[in-house]
């Protein structure tokens, strides 16, 4: 049974206050504070451990577990077009991989709790894949009030491709 990510904090939280190390620099969630190896806590690996849709993923680091929001693309929710082969291109590309999480987006999580990140596999934008393969939309940018940095270059990618349906297509308004 898994937890949510509230809970799941709480319980690392609560671990830390009683001196229970479970977390690597005392950092129970990935910040823009540095670590032991002084690397960002959220630059560093983490491993894809299972993959909800093609925007959204679970991953875990040092016993640490956090969903995740992938920042500037949508991909079909389930049902709907796409949804399919948007999330069996993920779990190709992402399951059981090291990537790397990098912040930029205005805020740190989303309304669910996820962690709101880029993330890269072997040096791959992977959102910039996705929209690549006309299995994502450039989404969650100054069109919806959500600006983030790499929003020109996934706008232009994706004004430059033919998504895979017509009423996902629609949707990048």
């Amino acid at each position: 049974m898994t937890s949510s990510p509230t809970v799941r904090r709480a319980v690392i939280v609560i671990a830390v206050a009683l001196g229970l190390g479970a977390c690597e620099a005392g950092s129970p969630v990935p910040s823009e504070t540095e670590g032991q190896d002084g690397k960002s806590a959220s630059n560093r690996h983490w491993t894809v451990t299972h993959v909800y849709d093609g925007d959204s993923m679970e991953v875990q680091r040092d016993g640490v577990v956090e969903d995740v929001r992938v920042i500037g693309i949508d991909t079909p929710e389930r049902g709907e077009c796409g949804a399919d082969v948007a999330r069996e291109a993920a779990q190709t590309r992402l399951l059981g991989a090291e990537v790397t999480l990098v912040s930029g987006a205005e805020t740190d999580r989303d309304t669910y709790g996820r962690l709101l990140r880029y993330v890269e596999v072997v040096g791959e934008d992977y959102g910039l894949a996705m929209i690549a393969d006309r299995l994502a939309i450039a989404r969650y940018d100054s069109r919806s009030d959500q600006p983030h940095e790499r929003e020109r270059p996934y706008r232009e990618l994706d004004l430059a491709v033919e998504h895979r349906c017509a009423d996902f297509d629609g949707a990048a308004g």
